[in-house]
């Protein structure tokens, strides 16, 4: 079953600083689901931010 990440957990999870994932949701920079007023994002969101910004990829 896929896991759902918040936002605080998917900023942990790619090393980055949660209101930059939050910049990068709203300039359409990586994918996410709504649900409502809620941003979930899931494995497959994040694998994709690795591909689109190859930076990230060393910080695995």
């Amino acid at each position: 079953m896929a896991r759902d990440y918040t936002y605080a957990e998917a900023a942990a999870k790619l090393r980055i600083a949660e209101t930059t994932l939050r910049r990068w949701v709203s300039k359409g920079r990586i994918s996410c689901h709504r649900l409502g007023r809620n941003v979930r994002f899931t494995d497959e969101d994040l694998a994709g931010a690795y591909k689109a910004f190859p930076a990230l990829a060393g910080r695995r």
